[in-house]
């Protein structure tokens, strides 16, 4: 069990962690001339999630998690980036973001399409 959560759980909450903590740094990225990039990053960003929650969710010993892991995980992903977007209104520098909220579902969206196409049930 607990070679279970390490190796399938912990790099999710690790990952998470590092969002957290980038995400409470006032200074935002340079400015970069690529149209949407910041939104870019965002799916991105989330996509990893994604394809990590959608791993610690298939790789569950209850069976209920591994049954429904695609909408567990997107439930998942898409809630800690409405969270992220929220942390990030109490920042200096930083603002909450509907654009980027939704950029954050996208992203956690396809990664765990992209793991679920991957690993059926």
């Amino acid at each position: 069990m607990a070679k279970r959560i390490l190796k399938y759980w912990l790099p999710l909450y690790v990952y998470a962690g590092i969002i957290f903590y980038f995400s409470g740094k006032p200074s935002s990225l340079p400015e970069v001339n690529i149209l949407f990039f910041d939104k870019i990053l965002h799916v991105f960003e989330f996509t990893v999630f994604g394809l990590l929650a959608a791993r610690a969710f298939k790789n569950s010993s209850k069976s209920t998690m591994f049954e429904n892991f695609k909408i567990l995980a997107v439930l998942v992903s898409v809630a800690y980036g409405v969270l992220d977007e929220f942390h990030q209104g109490f920042i200096p520098e930083r603002q909450f973001s509907v654009f980027d909220m939704m950029a954050d579902g996208i992203g956690g969206i396809l990664g765990v399409f992209i793991y679920g196409s991957r690993n059926p049930v």
